[in-house]
């Protein structure tokens, strides 16, 4: 008889049954479906005190991508599930008023540099006269502020170009990370604010899992070390795969738990999204 059932029983004798009484009995903690654990590795999950040994498998590296500026979507360069390269555009909204503006940039710029060309000859020329004493000294400072007013009008051209072309590029939503092109919220002809994310890239390449462990582990796990790492995929499919310790946190914190992160190579076992177990070595 459990100790649940005795207790109800006096107090019943006492006239005083608690309303629980007819509750149902406790229940477990439920893990996510279809990850269902076997009894032994439910006492290892669940009996660690603080910490947590499960943990999902992340890739090495995932980046939500926002809008700089608002427009309208033109073209999407490529189909979700891509590979993608790093600087390589993924969405570029509607740009034709800042493609004529780098236009107009540069044709600023052309007309400026002429002007500067010119004055800085005109100054050359005025100085060898000066030496010939043909030109007068005011003449000379004449030609000499004109080539440096030219030159400062060149150079505030070039820095307008230069800012039109920075406005151009905010109209590419660029991947900064070789991966995958995952997924987007939004399709051509639809609108885009400022700081939207709106695309969504990852890599692959390798798989991490952070688990927070209760300080009673904090000696087992060093950099550098291989371990099992359990990935439960279904309630009769759970593959152990390798994994390898990459860092440690040096000290427990004030929650009595330490961060464990372990690198895992892709495979039909291993996938991004999928819950796993770090299986602790022995003492």
């Amino acid at each position: 008889m459990g100790f649940r059932l005795r207790f109800l029983i006096v107090l019943a004798s006492l006239g005083s049954v608690p309303s629980f009484a007819a509750e149902s009995p406790p229940v477990a903690p439920a893990f996510p479906p279809n990850n269902a654990l076997s009894g032994d590795l439910y006492s290892m999950v669940s009996g660690m005190g603080r910490g947590s040994l499960q943990a999902p498998l992340q890739p090495a590296d995932e980046r939500s991508l926002a809008a700089r500026a608002a427009g309208i979507v033109e073209v999407i360069h490529a189909p979700e599930g891509s590979l993608v390269t790093a600087g390589q555009a993924i969405m570029t909204l509607d740009s034709n008023q800042e493609r004529a503006d780098v236009s107009q940039a540069q044709a600023s710029v052309h007309g400026a540099k002429a002007e500067m060309d010119r004055a800085a000859a005109e100054y050359d020329r005025t100085q060898k006269l000066r030496e010939d004493a043909i030109n007068s000294e005011k003449q000379l400072q004449d030609a000499k502020a004109n080539a440096e007013i030219a030159q400062s009008r060149y150079e505030q051209a070039v820095a307008a170009l230069d800012a039109a072309k920075v406005r151009l590029a905010y109209r590419d939503i660029v991947s900064p990370i070789n991966g995958i092109f995952l997924k987007t919220n939004k399709h051509v002809g639809e609108a885009v604010e400022r700081n939207e994310t709106v695309v969504r890239v990852v890599d692959v390449s390798s798989l991490e899992m952070v688990v927070y462990c209760d300080a009673r582990y904090f000696s087992l796990f060093k950099v550098g070390q291989k371990v099992d790492v359990r990935v439960l995929i279904a309630a009769d499919n759970q593959p152990i795969v390798p994994g390898t310790v990459f860092y440690v946190d040096p000290i427990v914190d004030s929650t009595s738990t330490f961060r464990v992160k372990v690198k895992i190579e892709p495979s039909a076992q291993a996938v991004a999204g999928f819950q796993a177990i770090l299986i602790a070595p022995d003492r």
